[in-house]
């Protein structure tokens, strides 16, 4: 849209007889409240904080008219002037305005310019394009990306007497999420902070998401013989953190893991204090392949120095993300991939299971004493020994699966096994942070009883929790607010200026 000259004449204008009449019934909505509050002696305490709750929101309303009303209508003369030339002043046209204090019409000006036809009151206050106000819209994100839709709906209905259903609680998160990849592009343009950790780390692992039924069937199209038809999506959860380093022996790692109960007799870790994730950056996606989400968390690192300390990559064995992530950040020489020490763990206690039994202390001394062993970086050895006792023993059928199983894991995944190297470097092990952020960004919504999703409804949802766990959501809020004004209204490279200004702070 064009940029406008608007005069402060025309801006600023005469109290009109509506805006009297306004204030007037703001004074006498203010003296009910405090009328009420004066004559409530003998109330209890919970009832006159609810009516003073509801005669401010009814008070807000008014206010609320006021401040439209003293615009004038956005009336700026017969004429204005813009950038393609001069537009006429037209007839008032209603635009419906839908705030946390209710439902108001604001009737304001449309100004032509030969075909194109535009309000430069909507402009000037930067009004939502859709009816719902960005301060509302805010609210319920608040709420939508923590709990369901019909709880959000009620919660609106008794607290703040709004009328929202499901359906459109469900439109204002959709739309609140279309300029998430706009705002981290322009994020990327801002001055780089010093990251607070020496090391960077990367991480992946994926998530299922309930799926309606329209969804659900397109997931898997034919079935193998047993199989049952999936009804879950995989959302891929990346995170990108920073974190120091923190040097540890095989054997404080191994009893740690092992025998929990008995961390505090080892003195091997007083002193000590575990280093934590930090500048976490959370995505998560439903809708893109995996590819683009790894692309994404590359763009994030891209500019990064990695010559002198390499990027930590963290995987699960998954080997379709093994080589997914290997593509995604093949520009990035100098970086270690890294198998989660727990995958690894679960392994070993397979075969101790097949040899012992469950709950037998012996299990647990054979799982101490391999995993020691691969600790040290050995895991040559260890495959080894069970080569020796595949070959040695009498295994049934099924309990040779198992070796077979455990063996072929720890083969495929040997180069990235070096942990007497990662633990002396103070490399982290273990895949906690996105294997936490799969349970708090997508597990604690998207898994909420009886909840099923379409993918742009899981998509918003999953962005938006992303963002806000990421500690983005002022800066996105502002950008999202201000994007529709700088993309359809004026002064745009001003404006931009500003929030620039505003986010670099």
């Amino acid at each position: 849209m064009r940029a406008m000259s608007l005069s402060d004449q025309a801006l600023q204008g005469p109290t009109s007889g509506e805006v009297a009449s306004l204030l007037s019934a703001c004074r006498e909505k203010f003296n009910e409240i405090v009328s009420e509050v004066l004559q409530g002696k003998d109330q209890e305490v919970h009832r006159v904080e609810a009516s003073i709750f509801k005669h401010l929101m009814e008070l807000g309303f008014l206010l609320l008219n006021v401040f439209f009303s003293n615009h004038h209508l956005g009336d700026y003369g017969p004429t204005l002037e813009t950038a393609e030339g001069t537009a006429e002043r037209g007839r008032p046209s209603a635009k419906s305005y839908f705030s946390i204090f209710g439902k108001l019409n604001v009737k304001r000006y449309l100004y032509h310019l030969g075909a194109d036809c535009f309000a430069p009151l909507d402009m000037v206050l930067n009004l939502p394009l859709r009816c719902y106000s960005y301060f509302l819209s805010e609210w319920v994100n608040q709420l939508t990306i923590n709990r369901a839709y019909e709880p959000t709906s009620v919660f609106l209905k008794k607290f703040l007497g709004l009328e929202l259903s499901v359906s459109a609680l469900e439109t204002i998160s959709q739309e609140s999420a279309t300029q998430y990849e706009a705002y981290y592009a322009f994020k990327k343009t801002l001055p780089k902070t010093a990251p607070t950790g020496k090391w960077t780390v990367v991480s992946f692992d994926g998530k299922g998401v309930p799926m309606i039924k329209k969804e659900a069937a397109k997931i898997q199209t034919k079935l193998g013989k047993g199989e049952k038809r999936q009804k879950k999506k995989e959302a891929l959860v990346g995170v990108k953190y920073t974190i120091d380093p923190h040097p540890r022996i095989p054997e404080e790692v191994a009893s740690h893991l092992v025998f929990p109960e008995q961390k505090k007799e080892l003195p091997l870790g007083e002193g000590k204090t575990e280093a934590k994730a930090q500048d976490i950056r959370y995505i998560a996606s439903v809708e893109k392949p995996k590819p683009a989400v790894m692309e994404e968390i590359f763009e994030e690192i891209k500019e990064e120095n990695f010559d002198n300390a390499p990027l930590l990559c963290l995987i699960d064995g998954a080997q379709s993300l093994v080589s997914s992530l290997g593509a995604a950040f093949r520009r990035i020489r100098n970086k270690v991939i890294i198998l989660d020490i727990i995958h690894v763990l679960e392994y070993i206690w397979l075969i101790a299971h097949l040899k012992y039994g469950e709950g037998n202390d012996a299990a647990s001394h054979y799982v101490y004493d391999h995993l020691l062993l691969i600790l040290k970086g050995d895991v040559s050895a260890y495959l080894q020994d069970l080569r020796d006792e595949r070959k040695t023993g009498s295994w049934t059928a099924s309990e040779e699966k198992v070796f077979s199983k455990v063996m072929t894991y720890l083969e495929n995944h040997q180069p990235y096994m070096n942990y007497g190297q990662y633990l002396a470097q103070g490399y982290p092990i273990a895949t906690g942070v996105v294997e936490s952020a799969c349970g708090h960004v997508v597990s604690d919504r998207m898994e909420i009883s009886g909840a099923r999703w379409g993918i742009q409804g899981s998509e918003a949802i999953l962005r938006l929790r992303s963002v806000s766990q990421s500690q983005d959501w002022e800066e996105y809020w502002a950008f999202y607010t201000a994007q529709f004004r700088e993309k359809d209204f004026l002064q745009t490279e001003d404006n931009l200026l500003n929030l620039q200004e505003k986010m670099a702070a």
